[in-house]
């Protein structure tokens, strides 16, 4: 007998996917399978004990009291073959490629099939895959297909795009219920509402015939109030559509007449233009440091300096006007270490520490500024307590990566719609010297550590198959200070502290270059 021999855990890491591929082969060898699917004409032998790891439609089938439990062939109605047949093979292989001309069977057939997790990822392919041309389809798509988060994506982007989307075919294929729902949402963002109108318009011009019915309906939506009137007389008022509907041009001179009475002469129209248009502005807040506190400082004396700290900690910069404006104060005056970010037109705060020099916390707190109401309301906290974090927006969410006490990189990402945070896998390499931005549907953490290593890394996360990776190029800095990042036009620019260069980086052609 052997003896004083350590034991030996073995474990072969090839192990699963080699079963997984030899269970694939056994597929073409009619004694080693258990069962037959038929469908559209074509047969796919399988084993059973995979169907029902991968399906809970095949799970309960082949374990309940059915016939097809003991079947040796079962028939599959209204299943296209071509897309079974790539279920199947995701359940053997656990790969699947998704693109626009499949995942419309993809989700039809894996709901109907219950492939849970083929579903989700197509989802997610949906939700990443939307833009101007699309949304309105998709939306419908969601719909019939029973998919609330594709719906609920869809739908915020028509609200935040919508002056894009009205330039496409398919926005003149709405039907009016969805078009009316659309004007009447509070959440709807419109840089200038003239152009409110010429959707309305070119709608209804789309099909005269059927749809001028409408006009009056829809122009009582478009906020006529806001327009100048030049416009209404000088352009709404000559449309042809408009004189040939009595009721729509008696509304408009109507609201011509109550402009001219309420303040009427040339003031009013100047003032009301400066109304039309939302602009692109500097949002500025914060700027105290740990240094303004004192741990001996008296109650009075805390009390005196916070009097004069309060006021303007929060604004913005017109570069158009070329002026500041100040916004309601961020209400947590002593927080230090957030960071802000904006999506849909308003702002979020997350995180941060609070206390003094010597005694701080981070928080979870989840702040946001509703620049249609003009006021911080908190959201939804955060599910790590986060400080000196990085934040950017992603497909219509807000990512935080960084910024807890783990020796990982923590991120989690946040669904303005749902109200919620979700965790997402932490990036492959800690790092506490970076930059997040996203870019092309991606998201790209960007730094370094100088207590591990000073290589600078970039990393890339896929939210579609919620998997990171990193990016190796030659012409990727070797070392930034400080780095900052943002992205124009499909590029990434970064900037640092050390450097008076500016790096460029194209996630289309995975090159990196700098210009002085």
């Amino acid at each position: 007998m052997v003896r004083n021999i350590d034991d030996l855990d073995f474990c072969l890491s090839s192990h699963p996917q080699s079963i997984l591929e030899g269970l694939r082969s056994l597929c073409s060898q009619p004694k080693l399978v258990d069962v037959t699917l038929s469908a559209g004409g074509r047969d796919f032998p399988c084993h059973r004990a995979i169907l029902a790891l991968c399906s809970h439609y095949f799970h309960s089938m082949f374990s309940g009291d059915f016939v097809e439990s003991i079947a040796a062939r079962v028939e599959l109605h209204d299943i296209d073959p071509n897309v079974l047949s790539s279920l199947l093979d995701f359940a053997y292989t656990g790969k699947l490629t998704i693109n626009k001309n499949n995942v419309e069977g993809l989700i039809c057939t894996s709901s109907q099939l219950q492939f849970h997790t083929v579903r989700s990822v197509c989802s997610r392919y949906l939700q990443h895959q939307i833009d101007a041309t699309n949304c309105l389809g998709i939306l419908e798509f969601g719909e019939i297909h029973g998919c609330p988060e594709v719906v609920a994506k869809a739908w915020s982007f028509l609200l935040e795009n919508f002056e894009a989307v009205q330039q496409h075919e398919e926005f003149l294929m709405l039907d009016k219920d969805r078009l009316v729902t659309c004007l009447k949402d509070e959440d709807l963002h419109i840089r200038d509402y003239r152009s409110c109108v010429e959707a309305v318009l070119a709608w209804v011009g789309h099909c005269r015939d059927n749809r001028i019915c409408h006009l009056l309906e829809l122009l009582g939506l478009a906020k006529l109030s806001l327009l100048t009137e030049s416009y209404l007389t000088e352009n709404l008022l000559k449309e042809p559509l408009v004189q040939d509907s009595l009721q729509s041009k008696e509304f408009v001179e109507r609201i011509c007449r109550e402009k001219r009475e309420k303040t009427g002469g040339e003031s009013e129209q100047r003032g009301t233009e400066k109304t039309l248009n939302l602009q692109e502005v500097l949002f500025v807040m914060g700027g105290r440091s740990l240094d303004d506190d004192s741990d001996d400082e008296d109650e009075d004396e805390a009390e005196d300096r916070d009097r004069r700290l309060y006021p303007r900690n929060c604004g913005y910069y017109n570069p158009k006007l070329g002026q500041w404006f100040q916004l309601p104060d961020f209400p947590n005056y002593n927080k230090w270490g957030y960071s802000v970010v904006s999506l849909n037109n308003n702002v979020y705060v997350t995180g941060g520490s609070r206390g003094s020099q010597s005694n701080t916390w981070s928080t979870t707190e989840t702040w946001k500024y509703i620049t249609r109401e003009g006021k911080w309301v908190t959201v939804a906290p955060m599910l790590r307590p986060r400080t000196n974090h990085s934040s950017a927006t992603l497909n219509g969410e807000i990512y935080v990566i960084g910024g807890t006490t783990m020796e990982i990189v923590e991120v989690e990402h946040y669904d303005p719609f749902s109200n919620c945070w979700t965790l997402t896998g932490p990036a492959l390499k800690y790092v506490t010297n970076f930059t997040a931005i996203s870019c092309e549907g991606k998201l790209y953490l960007i730094g370094s550590c100088a207590v591990k290593y000073n290589a600078l890394t970039m990393q890339c996360y896929n939210p579609v198959i919620d998997s990171w990776c990193i990016i190796c190029s030659p012409f990727i800095p070797k070392y930034l200070s400080s780095p900052r990042s943002v992205s124009m036009d499909g590029v990434i620019y970064l900037v640092a502290d050390n450097t008076k260069k500016v790096y460029l980086y194209n996630p289309e052609d995975s090159v990196s270059t700098h210009s002085s």
